[in-house]
């Protein structure tokens, strides 16, 4: 992707056709550099029928989200990587991010490695960004979808190797002002809407994970998307990540014969 066709909004349509759709990459955090797109995604939300979300957040199962974000049969941090492991991790996240890990020891590594990623990240605003536009979609009644459903989504949870979630997190607290210094260079890149380094940089530091994290699910979310389009002009918003690189949303959506532009937001 050339450094002109860099943005985290895009146009998408196809010749033979009059309706216009957009996608935009979005963060899942509260920062003021998330929220940088904020009033050009909403003049172009207006424009159209449908908004779709990564995930449709009016799923009823998502009532049961915090039972995908336990631990299995009870277990706690400290069983998964023992007392003498447990007690250095403590004290660093306590020191480093003020985080007492006693009261999160029940949740997944995975879980326990994001919390820690956001406490990094100042809260400007009450609701994450993707949070924030699907409520705003549905106020100007725009017809709402999801382009996963929660089930989608904590079946990926589930099949995260303890592995590499165990990798995850000693990461964090292996050298903290290294990954904190990678925490807050995504988001300053997000707020420069600079769309192929953040690509990058979010799929090596998804290592393994990236064909379970971002390759698959960027296939069968371009594909409902399309599917999506029938209907009326769409607004799209999905994680940043996943609009990049050859294997992204916005080479899907050309492969699949959509004519793509990027639309200036700064």
């Amino acid at each position: 992707m050339s450094k002109k066709k860099e943005s985290l909004l895009w146009q998408f349509r196809k010749d033979n056709e009059s309706r216009t759709h957009y996608i935009l990459g979005t963060m899942h955090v509260k920062s003021e550099e998330a929220y940088t797109p904020v009033s050009i995604a909403k003049h172009y939300m207006e424009l159209c029928h449908t908004y779709v979300g990564e995930m449709d957040l009016n799923d009823p199962d998502l009532s049961n989200i915090g039972e995908y974000f336990l631990n299995q049969d009870g277990l706690v941090l400290e069983d998964l990587i023992g007392e003498k492991k447990y007690k250095k991790y403590s004290k660093i996240i306590l020191k480093a991010f003020d985080i007492d890990i006693d009261e999160i020891a029940h949740y997944k590594p995975l879980v326990i490695s994001n919390m820690i990623a956001e406490s990094i990240i100042t809260k400007k605003y009450d609701v994450a960004l993707d949070h924030f536009l699907w409520e705003y979609a549905q106020a100007i009644g725009m017809e709402m979808k999801g382009l996963e459903s929660a089930n989608d989504q904590f079946e990926i949870m589930q099949a995260i190797p303890m592995e590499s979630q165990l990798k995850g997190l000693k990461s964090c607290v292996k050298n903290v002002s290294t990954f904190r210094s990678k925490v807050l260079k995504m988001s300053e890149l997000y707020a420069e809407g600079k769309l192929t380094e953040l690509y990058k940089s979010s799929k090596k530091s998804m290592g393994e994970l990236r064909k379970l994290m971002i390759y698959d699910r960027n296939a069968k979310m371009t594909e409902k998307l399309i599917e999506l389009t029938s209907i009326g002009a769409t607004f799209s918003a999905v994680g940043a990540a996943h609009l990049g690189g050859t294997k992204g949303m916005l080479k899907g959506l050309k492969k699949a014969g959509f004519k793509i532009n990027p639309i200036k937001i700064n």
